[in-house]
């Protein structure tokens, strides 16, 4: 049984939004008590959004019709660098938990940054397609998530020249900023999708 481009690409939108809310969850955690409970939720969060990142690359990569669809292949592109990214963020988080705190955040910091440039990419490819309905929306999610991730990395740096106070808002914040990207992107990717099955009919 072969899986659909676009149910691999739905599958793919619905587990990045399901990781960020634990991924936020964690990080409100994190920034009000300090327990190992909200780093536990930062690094499955992030694992689920680096599955669902990886799926969408998938599904568009089946659904590429030209080599040379120029949208497309940054936002394939885009949600390889984001599942990279979103994998590193879980391991410098992990490091961070055993006690290797400024390597982990160092690590987590690099990730961030990865996830918000791929975020970046997707955000160009999507404003490459032709005017659509979701053109908008998957513009505007992947924007959020692009920025929601580099202010990551800020807070990181925060964090890392001991400025926690601080480092944790814009950590809390950024984590939001992301879930709402996320949110944004399922209706972009259901328009987009029905769209294509429009079109084939």
């Amino acid at each position: 049984m072969t899986i659909r481009g676009e149910d691999l690409l739905i599958s793919g939108t619905w587990l990045l939004a399901v990781g960020s809310l634990i991924d936020t969850i964690g990080q409100t955690q994190q920034t009000f008590t300090h327990s190992e409970l909200g780093k536990d939720l930062i690094i499955k969060g992030n694992g689920i959004e680096a599955f669902g990142n990886s799926l969408q690359a998938i599904g568009r990569s089946k659904l590429l019709k030209s080599e040379r669809d120029l949208s497309q292949l940054f936002t394939i592109f885009g949600n390889w660098l984001e599942a990279a990214g979103n994998t590193t963020n879980s391991v410098g988080v992990s490091i961070d938990m055993n006690g290797a705190e400024e390597e982990g955040i160092k690590i987590d910091t690099l990730g961030s940054g990865v996830q918000g440039l791929g975020a970046a990419f997707e955000a160009i490819g999507a404003s490459l397609e032709e005017d659509s309905s979701y053109r908008t929306l998957a513009i505007t999610g992947n924007s959020f998530i692009s920025l929601g991730s580099f202010l990551g990395a800020i807070g990181n740096i925060y964090v890392i020249n001991e400025k926690n106070v601080i480092g944790e808002q814009i950590l809390l914040v950024s984590s939001w900023i992301q879930f709402f990207g996320a949110l944004i992107l399922i209706n972009a990717i259901t328009q987009e999708v029905e769209h294509m099955e429009h079109a084939e009919n």
